[in-house]
């Protein structure tokens, strides 16, 4: 699958994802065009795949990490007070406006592994096998971690923990 295909088909997946990860629609679309610049340089290992999807997947989840790295890292250096997760509400549509907020702030007192597994899977439809893939962990892995994701999530709207 060449690029432009692999945008048309996954490109707004992809940033949906990076919106609710990263919680900046600014820094998604960022790291959507360092992730495609990086595919672009993988064109052989590319066409070896078997599951484009997961592949980019992969490839996207490693530039998010990558750039969260790189601001906590500029964080601790300027020493700034953390808490930008509410701007995830921006890319959840919902009828009621408090809620897209409250998924959000949810969704942000998430761990990274569990959060990934949650938005891939509710979000984007990835079965626990691609997650799987996508996560480089195994599938009861990904099964596990959306478990505990949504009891964790559950509570956190519910306002226990």
């Amino acid at each position: 699958m060449n690029l432009d295909e692999l945008y048309d088909r996954y490109g707004e997946k992809m940033y949906r994802y990076l919106a609710l990860r990263l919680g900046s629609p600014e820094d998604a679309e960022d790291v959507l065009q360092e992730a495609f610049c990086r595919l672009a340089r993988y064109s052989v290992r590319r066409a070896l795949v078997r599951n484009p999807r997961a592949f980019a997947f992969r490839v996207l989840r490693n530039e998010a990490n990558r750039h969260l790295a790189k601001r906590i890292r500029r964080r601790a250096e300027e020493a700034s007070d953390p808490g930008e997760r509410d701007s995830l509400a921006s890319v959840i549509e919902g009828p009621d406006e408090a809620r897209p907020a409250a998924l959000a702030r949810a969704l942000g007192g998430l761990p990274d592994e569990q959060r990934d597994v949650i938005i891939l899977k509710v979000f984007e439809g990835f079965s626990f096998k691609e997650i799987a893939a996508v996560c480089e962990v195994p599938a009861n892995t990904a099964a596990s971690r959306y478990r505990y994701g949504i009891e964790k999530l559950r509570s956190l709207l519910e306002g226990k923990i």
